[in-house]
């Protein structure tokens, strides 16, 4: 399931700013599942068995096992001209959905085997990026580029590189928030809404409350197994992102916060803040 693609129709525009920023340091930072294509090699394979991330100082890098069928993991001469893409689902168990993705056009560097140590030495690397690097026939490389295209329910939003690197660090360390360790606890915490609170949050939303950006809808049939439900697209520091499914139907809302959140404790409190603000405008 992927929620249908289309222009704000209502609320501030500064939140989906926001939103849109942290969804692209969030996935640069780790979140979601990376790929990378060298258009310039033949045959052009896609690499996929890869980790990525952010280091300390704010690279982008990758981590991958070479692989002999797959010739832009292999590659040790020249910086590549590669496509990377970063594809992530909506925190759901019972379902599938394609919540957003990042691509970018740039370089692929891949470090000597002695600069690679020297960055997994030096902590520079996420543990989680540093043990595919460190594993046997492991490599690491840097990725260069000066924009990013984040693709969410909300369109098609260019963003600098620069300036998604800086909302990440400020955010939590290089990691955004919530970060991969995190992004389960936070969908905990919209778990302990009920039904109908969730139900207050989007007829508040459909009245024209001032906390919310209609994202997206779109008409179609819907299997009966999802029909009225109410999805958790996101959830992070910005806002709560809900897909309900109605009558065939889907709309997407952003439920933007008054005041960032950066830890589970704030986001607890941000979300509380919420279904109080809804019961009051519904």
């Amino acid at each position: 399931m992927e929620p249908a693609q289309s222009g704000v129709a209502t609320g501030s525009r500064a939140a989906l700013a926001e939103r849109s920023v942290s969804l692209a340091g969030r996935l640069l930072a780790g979140a979601g599942r990376a790929s990378v294509v060298a258009y310039d090699l033949v045959p052009m394979v896609e690499a996929s068995a890869i980790s990525h991330g952010l280091t300390r100082s704010g690279e982008l890098v990758v981590a991958c096992v070479g692989d002999v069928s797959t010739p832009v993991t292999t590659w040790r001469r020249t910086p590549l001209r590669v496509r990377l893409d970063v594809v992530k689902e909506a925190p759901e168990f019972s379902v599938r959905i394609t919540a957003c993705a990042v691509h970018l056009l740039g370089t692929l560097h891949w470090l000597p085997d002695q600069l690679r140590d020297e960055y997994l030495a030096d902590g520079e690397v996420h543990p989680r990026v540093a043990e595919v690097a460190a594993a046997p026939g492991g490599r690491l490389g840097v990725v260069q580029t000066d924009r990013v295209l984040l693709h969410d329910c909300a369109g098609v939003t260019p963003l600098s590189f620069e300036e998604v690197v800086e909302h990440a660090a400020g955010a939590s360390g290089w990691s955004g928030f919530p970060d991969l360790d995190q992004e389960w606890a936070a969908r905990d915490l919209v778990g302990r809404l009920t039904a109908d609170g969730l139900g207050e949050l989007l007829r508040a939303a459909s009245s024209g409350w001032d906390a919310a950006v209609a994202l997206s809808s779109r008409e179609g049939t819907a299997c009966p197994h999802v029909d009225g439900q109410v999805y958790c697209v996101d959830v992070d520091g910005t806002g709560l992102t809900l897909m309900e499914v109605e009558k065939g139907a889907s709309a997407v809302t952003m439920l933007a916060f008054d005041e960032a959140a950066g830890t589970l404790d704030e986001l607890a409190d941000r979300l509380l803040q919420l279904t109080y603000e809804a019961q009051r405008t519904s």
